[in-house]
């Protein structure tokens, strides 16, 4: 469906408890972003809002695999269990947009604390990830995919945010906020760099 262009695998460590932040611009990005990371060695479990359960494409494998879910009106829960997993020592993928995005473009939308507060309180490195080119294969909130142009489909691991001097501060609102919003803003620029087809620096 289509040519794969992974960048910065690397820059995923080989053990312990991970946070995986990564942009969402199709229903596609699990199975994508979940194929990168096996090739790692690593198994990813996934943080995902109860309709992704739902979905015809990746629902079934979502529920079979232990993927954590997320329900908007009681989301402490599925926040406690993705804390234990990431203190098991497990790979945790989040969207934090919380959906996929409303931008044609496939740029970011604005980001929800929930990756920035995992990575806080369990002490598990927080890695952005930008990924652009699923909604070229299956458009967001389509059902239609487009299976015959081969796009490519780029998943680029960037570095472990800095977020040392702010573990030793708690995991405040304010605390948050400030990780927030350098999450929200190492991700703009690598998805910005992505959609002028450069590499991020």
């Amino acid at each position: 469906m289509r040519r794969r262009d992974w960048r910065g695998l690397d820059n995923i460590p080989q053990e312990g408890g991970v946070v995986l932040a990564v942009n969402h611009v199709s229903e596609l990005d699990p199975l994508l972003v979940a194929e990168a990371v096996l090739a790692t060695g690593r198994t990813p479990a996934f943080l995902a809002k109860s309709s992704l359960f739902d979905s015809a494409i990746v629902g079934r494998w979502f529920r079979a695999a232990g993927h954590v879910q997320v329900d908007r009106d009681h989301g402490r829960g599925g926040f406690d269990a993705a804390l234990e997993a990431l203190r098991a020592g497990t790979l945790v993928v989040v969207y934090p947009e919380g959906s996929i995005t409303k931008n044609n473009d496939g740029r970011l939308m604005g980001l929800k604390s929930g990756a920035v507060r995992l990575a806080l309180e369990s002490g598990a490195p927080l890695i952005p990830v930008a990924q652009l080119g699923a909604q070229q294969v299956l458009p967001a909130y389509s059902r239609r995919p487009r299976l015959l142009k081969r796009p490519v489909v780029t998943i680029d691991v960037g570095q472990p945010l800095g977020l040392d001097n702010l573990r030793r501060r708690g995991s405040g609102p304010e605390v948050v906020q400030i990780g927030t919003r350098r999450l929200t803003n190492i991700l703009t620029t690598m998805i910005e760099d992505l959609v002028r087809g450069r590499r991020p620096v």
